[in-house]
């Protein structure tokens, strides 16, 4: 007589499921899981067309259909008691209050694992308006002080996120560091495709490439300053990638510092990873970051980084002066510096880049995936 094995249903929790980016987490997760043991599925309150269309067929998707909280609540409720997963993921602080209100309210026995992405006072300071910043600053960390100790684990992307989750939430028992992976041997396959725009095969002039949302965090006046110095030591170009609310005002920005014709701004880019490994030298210049993953993902291109200093994340990836350099946050003059000892070095540019994909090991898809694997079966044994 046998008896048959019960796998470990997982799922995960995330308010929007939206384009490439997230889809490669998805794939990240369901090609390289162990199918014999667990049984993932992915919850959205808004799943977008874009994400659908990128996904295997075969990925199980539950879209709850409300980005309003208190609806959302609700239905979160409804479908912890229907479904009943073994193990629930949760992700954002907001996100994780509202999943452990779920899992009380719904009274099912499922294990609940809060994770972290990004350095929560820097997340706060920068919310987009004067009423997400109240809500951040004074009543978010009251309800995380009532609703993370009752979870069954929290993970946090790096060393730096969980310090300041530790500083809100005092629970060094259940915070747990797992990095963000990369998936390396696929981003070096993608970085072969070819690119349209003329600058990133013009070997003459060499090429900074930025990637990220156009948004405050993400700090892009800084770097035209530094650029508009780099410009006026050496023929250069700057492209960028990425869309949002800033994009206007950086575009006049670079017109008032006379680097317009210098500078390119290509929207987001469903592979990014093809101008990555074209371009001389990759450059964040984020005021705040979680883990900074575009960092590993550019230097899995093979391609030279440098990056500010900032809570959280890059001084975890890279190794100063050996994998890449640092520089203070919002200090353009400093920045301005990095990129033209890197352009103008050729031998440095390869050092950086070797070492790099060094360091990008570190960080690995299959990595992550077995630590989660061993979270999971340590919660439900």
């Amino acid at each position: 007589m046998t008896t048959e094995f019960k796998k470990i249903s997982v799922a995960y929790f995330y308010p929007i499921f939206r384009n490439a980016a997230m889809a490669r987490f998805v794939k990240n997760i369901t090609e390289n899981i162990d199918h014999s043991k667990f049984e993932v599925s992915f919850v959205g309150l808004k799943i977008e067309e874009s994400f659908m269309r990128e996904i295997p067929k075969d990925v199980f998707v539950v879209n709850l259909g409300s980005l309003y909280v208190p609806t959302s609540l609700f239905k979160l409720v409804a479908y912890l008691r229907k479904e009943r997963p073994d193990i629930f993921v949760a992700a954002f602080p907001h996100i994780n209050v509202l999943a452990m209100m779920a899992k009380v309210m719904s009274g099912v026995g499922t294990k609940v694992v809060l994770t972290d992405h990004n350095h929560f006072f820097g997340l706060v300071r920068n919310a987009r308006s004067l009423q997400r910043r109240f809500f951040g600053m004074v009543i978010l960390p009251h309800l995380m002080r009532i609703f993370y100790p009752l979870s069954d684990a929290v993970i946090c992307a790096s060393q730096g996120v969980a310090k300041s989750i530790l500083e809100v939430v005092n629970i060094p028992d259940k915070v747990k560091v797992i990095y963000y992976p990369v998936a390396a041997d696929k981003i070096q396959e993608w970085s072969k495709e070819p690119v349209g725009h003329p600058w990133f095969s013009d070997s003459n002039i060499p090429l900074v490439l930025a990637a990220g949302r156009l948004i405050n965090q993400k700090d892009f006046p800084t770097l035209l300053r530094a650029f508009s110095l780099v410009v006026k030591a050496m023929p250069a170009h700057l492209a960028i990638l990425g869309e949002g609310k800033d994009r206007g005002m950086l575009e006049e920005l670079a017109k008032e510092l006379g680097i317009y014709e210098h500078v390119a701004f290509l929207g987001f880019q469903r592979n990014p990873f093809r101008y990555m490994g074209k371009a001389t030298v990759f450059v964040l210049s984020s005021i705040h970051e979680g883990f900074g993953n575009v960092l590993v993902e550019a230097m899995a291109c093979g391609t030279p980084v440098i990056s500010t200093d900032c809570k959280s994340g890059p001084r975890e990836i890279i190794e100063p002066g050996k994998s890449g350099i640092l520089v203070p946050v919002e200090d353009y003059e400093a920045l301005s510096k990095a990129m033209i000892k890197v352009l103008a070095d050729s031998s440095l540019q390869q050092h950086f880049s070797l070492e790099g994909l060094k360091r990008v090991r570190y960080f690995s898809v299959e990595k992550n995936i077995q630590q989660y694997q061993d979270l999971f079966s340590t919660l439900m044994r």
